[in-house]
């Protein structure tokens, strides 16, 4: 890695900018991350008894996206869905037990 002592506009983009080296592995963890979600969101099982939501239609599954991000505190990915249903299956409801699929995925990010 090059040194940015002497530029801090280079350490700058590195660490900040939408084309830097920590934008492009926020999106590689938040590719991991979508892809994760979306097999979970298939009916998987997760192999300690539990297991996804099961597909009528795949609408949830292909609603599933990441994007990134800024706020005051830096660049982040942002990995969800916009589909209503999304978060009832994910935390359950007082009538429905959770199918969580965003959860469990978070752990394909961590490599």
């Amino acid at each position: 890695m090059a040194s940015y002592r002497n530029d801090p506009a280079g350490l700058a983009e590195v660490l900040a900018g939408r084309e830097g080296e920590v934008a492009r592995d926020l999106l590689r963890r938040g590719i991991r991350i979508e892809t994760a979600a979306k097999l979970n969101a298939t009916g998987r099982e997760y192999g300690d008894g539990t297991r996804g939501p099961r597909v009528r239609t795949g609408r949830l599954r292909t609603s599933i996206a990441h994007e990134l991000g800024r706020d005051f505190a830096g660049l982040y990915v942002d990995v969800g869905t916009n589909v209503v249903y999304g978060r009832y299956l994910e935390l359950g409801t007082d009538r429905m037990r959770p199918y969580p699929f965003l959860l469990p995925a978070l752990a394909a990010g961590a490599n």
